[in-house]
């Protein structure tokens, strides 16, 4: 019999997933499958994974061999936040997991393993949206930034230092990129091999420019 674990999310705390997962059990009695794990979180799906306990719990016991395949209601239930669903499915897959979207009524592999076609294509969808949402996310960077001189607010050098933010963070082109996709800081620090004070650093000037930002 084939193991699964089904996965529910709502965004607040009034909201209920028990829906959710009633529907992914009548999937698995309709398919003959063994539930071992019903692992739900109240979050919002905009969050990074590395904020949410439930996703963490779903690669966790992935990675163990706990089951074979996730049931989920739907493509938002895994995340909002395109990037981390992206990774997310990454990962399952990296561990031979097939993941079943009821909003879909597909699963993201074929019996030999292997991504189907709506898979690729919404992957590949993803994708795009994720390009879309850097690129916009980077044109309100520089926006809010140049709002914010035009009132006079300071955004050049930070206090006790001798090198201007500018100068900084294009020494570090690929880490402000990866922060901007919104990999956590330890990904950044072995993806592009710097240290952990580095990244914190560019970590902390992009933090205050999205600040700026909100507060234009």
């Amino acid at each position: 019999m084939i193991q699964v674990a089904i996965f529910g999310r709502t965004s607040t705390n009034q909201q209920d997933y028990k829906r959710q997962i009633v529907d992914m059990q009548k999937i698995a009695d309709r398919n003959n499958y063994e539930v071992v794990s019903v692992i739900t979180e109240k979050i919002s799906g905009a969050k990074s994974n590395d904020e949410r306990s439930g996703i963490q719990q779903l690669l966790n016991e992935a990675k163990s061999g706990k089951f074979q395949k996730v049931l989920i209601s739907e493509v938002s239930r895994l995340g909002r936040n395109v990037l981390g669903t992206l990774r997310a499915v990454s990962q399952l897959h990296s561990y031979g997991i097939s993941i079943y979207f009821g909003d879909l009524n597909t699963e993201t592999l074929n019996e030999d393993g292997e991504m189907n076609m709506q898979t690729e294509m919404m992957l590949h969808m993803l994708s795009l949206f994720a390009k879309n949402e850097r690129r916009t996310t980077i044109e309100r960077i520089k926006s809010g930034m140049a709002l914010a001189k035009q009132r006079g607010v300071h955004c050049g050098r930070h206090k006790g230092t001798t090198e201007s933010r500018e100068k900084f963070l294009t020494k570090y082109p690929k880490v402000v990129e990866g922060l901007l996709r919104q990999f956590s800081t330890r990904e950044c620090v072995k993806l592009y091999s710097v240290s952990l004070g580095t990244v914190m650093k560019i970590r902390g000037y992009i933090k205050e420019d999205l600040e700026l930002l909100e507060a234009a």
